[in-house]
């Protein structure tokens, strides 16, 4: 990858780092514009159909911390048992360390209460950034790197991404769906889950492929 490619990915970030940085601070003011986004989205989804709900309060458990851990767990064992020891301690990093720590850190400072008008599943804790959205894009974000890094057919990663972007968008639309968020919880929660997982990928690129080597003296 050239140096030219490189800064236009770092500036990209850096715009978007900016942008979730303005957006987490309109949240904690509680600003008319997102306060008129909240309600725009939301008020729509919380009149969807029946069938449409019931399915979103299904999918949104996916997302729970017990089966993200399990999860995580299984792919990055079978990642070491395919011989890719950096790619499974790398997706572990992110998806734990990154995502899990990350989006505690920002809900403490902000303190932003859930929403209560509407609810289909009960849950504590404070509202933004959502957490679901932000381990999604983030385990989502992982896994498409590791992909990138070993697949060569341009068709397949295209596939692939769009399923990614399906994956996050359908977890962020179940949090609103369900009552625990408002949707600028969740546009939040999938800004900082970008912005984390491109400075693990900056870091730790040319060495998430292959096994650790452990030196014999």
């Amino acid at each position: 990858m050239t140096l030219t490619t490189w800064r236009r990915r770092d500036l990209g970030i850096g715009i978007l780092a900016l942008i979730w940085l303005g957006w987490t601070w309109a949240v904690s003011q509680n600003a008319a514009a997102i306060q008129w986004f909240d309600q725009a989205i939301a008020l729509p989804l919380h009149h969807s159909p029946q069938w449409f709900q019931t399915a979103m309060v299904s999918y949104t458990k996916l997302g729970n911390p017990q089966t993200i851990t399990i999860l995580t767990l299984i792919i990055g064992l079978l990642l070491i048992l395919g011989r890719q020891s950096k790619a499974a301690v790398f997706f572990w990093l992110n998806t734990w360390g990154l995502a899990g720590y990350g989006n505690y850190l920002v809900k403490q400072l902000i303190q932003r209460p859930r929403p209560t008008a509407w609810r289909l599943i009960q849950i504590g804790g404070y509202s933004y950034p959502s957490g679901h959205s932000t381990t999604t894009t983030v385990l989502v974000a992982s896994l498409l790197i590791i992909a990138y890094d070993r697949l060569k057919s341009r068709n397949l990663k295209q596939w692939l991404f769009g399923a990614g972007v399906v994956i996050i968008l359908l977890m962020m639309i179940s949090r609103i769906v369900v009552g625990v968020h408002y949707p600028s919880d969740t546009v939040g929660g999938l800004m900082l889950g970008i912005c984390l997982t491109y400075l693990s990928f900056r870091l730790t690129t040319g060495h998430r492929q292959g096994n650790f080597k452990l030196n014999h003296h």
